[in-house]
């Protein structure tokens, strides 16, 4: 398959990714066997499409980095779910895409790699614009109730996000022979260690929770391997912003015509401006 093939199937089943979360808040889906569920189809995937190969003993490096992104895998998913029942999917999807400025500054500090104006303007721009993404306008006397409502649980997610995205581009910088789905293997396997006990404890582990838990380990790992295969063949400068101006796209889409989101004027500079900045971080 072509690089533009890859880059357009990351985009397609990482919105997947997000619209399933938001169809799990709005179906008010128990959300731990929700994610095991989600988990157990991932690994199931793996085994289906590697076989032996999958579970060969990963190098140090790979079963490393792979613990620390299934952790973390699971944790973005936890902020997600919650963040879209703070403050909707668009806003919530854009915040995650926002994080683009993180893995940018760890490359910089990191991997020494050079800078521009234009990176520099849009960092900036993607710390500047975050208040515009709350739900309600923001006021000197209520930033305290603000900061501890819905934002946060969105810079949470951000954070997070992009936290795990640096650790695809370590991955890419550092081991670039690893086999992809080894390593998927490694970060699945960790996330399913930690949500499928889970599934013994929580007692709504109905048909819809095993329904919609199979359709984002589905569209989860075809992300995942999709979005492997983009670092590989393409530069960050071009998969990065393709990536995250698709999915803010389709997933502004999605709430607005799908779940009737509304959002504040406020917002919807946000929207735009989240996507500049996404665009200039990385030129």
């Amino acid at each position: 398959m072509s690089t533009i093939g890859w880059l357009f199937l990351a985009v397609i089943f990482s919105s997947g990714v997000a619209m399933t979360m938001k169809t799990a808040t709005v179906k008010t889906l128990a959300l731990w066997p929700f994610l095991a569920v989600n988990y157990l189809v991932c690994n199931l995937w793996l085994l289906a499409c590697g076989g032996w190969r999958v579970f060969l003993p990963p190098s140090a490096e790979v079963a490393g980095l792979g613990i620390f992104v299934g952790v973390m895998y699971v944790l973005c998913l936890l902020l997600f779910k919650r963040s879209i029942a703070a403050i909707g999917l668009a806003l919530s999807t854009t915040l995650m895409r926002l994080s683009a400025a993180l893995p940018t500054m760890g490359s910089l500090l990191i991997f020494a790699e050079p800078i521009n104006a234009w990176q520099i303007v849009g960092i900036g721009l993607a710390f500047a614009c975050l208040p515009l993404a709350s739900h309600t306008p923001l006021h000197v006397g209520r930033a305290k109730q603000v900061a501890g409502g819905s934002m946060i649980w969105g810079i949470l997610l951000l954070i997070a996000y992009g936290l795990t995205d640096f650790a695809f581009k370590v991955q890419a910088e550092l081991i670039p022979s690893a086999e992809p789905r080894a390593f998927m293997a490694v970060i699945f396997g960790t996330a399913l260690l930690i949500t499928f006990p889970c599934l013994f404890r929580q007692n709504r582990f109905d048909q819809p929770c095993v329904v919609w838990g199979a359709v984002l380990g589905t569209t989860n790992m075809l992300a995942t391997f999709c979005w492997i295969r983009t670092l590989a063949h393409l530069p960050g400068s071009v998969a990065y912003p393709s990536l995250g101006l698709g999915v803010i796209v389709l997933a502004t889409m999605a709430s607005l015509l799908i779940w009737h989101e509304r959002l504040r004027p406020a917002n919807y500079a946000f929207l735009v401006l989240a996507g500049v900045a996404v665009l200039l971080i990385n030129v």
